[in-house]
């Protein structure tokens, strides 16, 4: 985990000193900012997708942490960086609401060093199982990328178990025609039999991949 950085973004320098020392003598990567923009920006000029996670305050100017994690949720980083928030008593249901929209967790203020070390590691673990999810999508992207179109007409009639000579009536192909096509799907996408056709199918359509092109 030493790729993965924790993005802290409080207005209260007190609260930014407090934590990344804590975290810091936990072994961890700290990087602090004091407000919504700073941090978008930085996560914006990025070359590469950020490894790691956020802590946003509840209550900043001039952009709340509700209206950061918006804007991570718009730039779609929110479903590869956890974003764990810091909130006042007052600032519960907000958190929550904040979790209905995909956070990971709140923390109450005050809290525990504990309480905070746990979930932090907690939400790293998680954001691990998130990135290798995500290289997975897009290496499955890039395989069904390399198929003609023709083969992407063909692979869901392979995946239901349809034989040869009915798919090939069904495209207006020759049979050969559609036992090549089979030949190659199987061989760019490493899969065996078309029940594992169905399952890699049923993954792109989950992971929003475009099956259409």
């Amino acid at each position: 985990m030493t790729d993965q950085t924790i993005f802290l973004c409080d207005d209260d320098e007190g609260v930014r000193s407090s934590i990344s020392f804590l975290l810091r003598q936990h072994g961890l990567t700290v990087v602090t900012y004091d407000s919504g923009p700073e941090l978008l920006a930085v996560l914006d000029a990025s070359p590469v997708a950020p490894r790691g996670m956020c802590i946003l305050d509840v209550r900043m100017e001039p952009l709340s942490g509700l209206q950061v994690h918006e804007a991570l949720i718009a730039r779609g980083l929110d479903a590869r960086m956890p974003v764990l928030f810091l909130s006042g008593h007052g600032d519960i249901p907000m958190a929550v609401g904040a979790m209905a929209r995909g956070a990971f967790n709140f923390v109450e203020k005050p809290y525990t060093s504990d309480d905070l070390v746990q979930l932090i590691h907690r939400a790293l673990e998680l954001e691990v199982q998130w990135h290798g999810r995500m290289a997975r999508h897009d290496t499955l992207r890039q395989l069904l990328a390399s198929l003609s179109r023709q083969q992407l007409r063909l692979m869901p009639l392979v995946a239901a178990g349809e034989l040869n000579k009915t798919i090939a009536w069904k495209m207006e192909l020759s049979v050969r025609t559609v036992e090549e096509h089979r030949r190659k799907i199987f061989d760019r996408l490493n899969v065996h039999s078309a029940a594992e056709l169905a399952t890699l199918l049923a993954e792109a359509r989950s992971a929003g991949i475009d099956l259409t092109s």
